[in-house]
């Protein structure tokens, strides 16, 4: 971490005039209206942090990409939504970290969740480096890992998500994608891979294909780039053109098995130094006295914080009932360290 040049960018780079000319460049970028509050100030690492974050990434996506822990998060997959022909590894991998003080100015990382479901790779390309350009950061300043190029990272992305399809046979998929928060980066992603957003229920089956409906003309689709959140499918019962479980003619960009296997289901299997202590609430009969509250009660597959109890009570467990259980993680509370200036 770089206190010292957050303190700066506080201090020196930012002004209310020139984040709201940030914000107005962002919008035109990605192509439409941002609803969300967008943060005023990037986050500066150091190189060796920075290499420090991506080997601990990388050496915890491997292990949910193990033999024995596939066998292990076959259960984590419900019945209704298991979709065939699973490859061997997610796709895509976020792994999300919180930052902690392990000594005096060292700083760790603590793993706070995991999934293997895309996140805003649109949205965030813009979001780096417009805040390069209208802050005037200078090219020391990167955002990519790996040393990517803005072209080898758009590259890769195009890859993954159209593979050797057109655009138009390739859907970002959603329920109702114009008015989720994510709205963002599909816009963003449209304007730079031509694919569509397009909802989950206006897809059209025949037999073992699916078909889209652009500019008056039913397309075949290809290939699927997945952002449906399926406990948003639940909550509003949704009625869907297809089965999860049916062999259908089409790719996956992000197969939906790894939504579930890549998620909070993985923590208390996961064995790494930045890892905290976790249990499934399901393995968990009683904790000692007070206990608890070192703990932070998570549900699976909740999405964007939902349903999660920051300070849960003996009474918070004793209220979900004994056949819902296998459905909660206690996590390990993680101190976050203050090291993102604030003023």
């Amino acid at each position: 971490m770089r206190p010292e040049v957050q303190r700066w960018f506080a201090e020196q780079a930012y002004s209310p005039e020139r984040y709201a000319r940030f914000r107005t460049a962002l919008e035109e970028a990605v192509g439409c209206r941002i609803e969300f509050r967008v943060c005023e100030a990037p986050i500066f690492v150091a190189h060796p942090f920075r290499e420090q974050l991506e080997r601990a990434a990388r050496e915890i996506t491997l292990q949910c990409a193990t033999a024995h822990y596939r066998a292990l998060s076959e259960a984590a997959i419900p019945g209704p939504y298991r979709v065939p022909n699973e490859p061997d590894r997610p796709l895509f991998a976020v792994v999300d970290f919180a930052v902690v003080e392990e000594a005096p100015g060292k700083w760790g990382l603590r793993l706070v969740e995991l999934q293997g479901f895309p996140s805003l790779f649109g949205y965030q390309y813009f979001y780096a480096r417009l805040a390069r350009e209208i802050y005037m950061l200078g090219e020391q300043w990167s955002y990519t890992f790996s040393g990517l190029s803005d072209q080898q990272y758009w590259d890769i992305l195009r890859r993954a998500i159209l593979a050797e399809h057109a655009p138009e046979e390739v859907v970002l998929l959603d329920y109702r994608p114009e008015q989720q928060k994510t709205r963002p980066d599909f816009t963003a992603l449209e304007r730079q891979l031509g694919i569509d957003a397009v909802d989950i229920c206006s897809l059209r089956k025949e037999g073992r294909r699916l078909w889209r409906r652009r500019k008056g003309r039913w397309i075949p689709v290809r290939r699927i780039f997945n952002r449906v959140i399926v406990d948003e499918l639940e909550e509003h019962r949704v009625q869907l053109p297809f089965c999860w479980t049916e062999e259908l003619e089409v790719e996956w960009a992000g197969h939906p098995n790894w939504y579930f296997r890549m998620s909070k289901f993985a923590l208390p299997y996961l064995r790494h130094s930045t890892v905290p202590r976790a249990y499934r609430l399901s393995e968990v009969e009683e904790l000692p006295p007070g206990e608890v509250r070192r703990f932070v009660l998570k549900p699976l597959f909740s999405f964007a914080g939902k349903g999660v109890v920051l300070e849960p009570t003996e009474a918070d467990l004793r209220a979900i009932p004994p056949q819902m259980r296998h459905l909660y993680v206690l996590q390990e509370r993680i101190t976050y360290a203050p090291c993102v200036y604030t003023p």
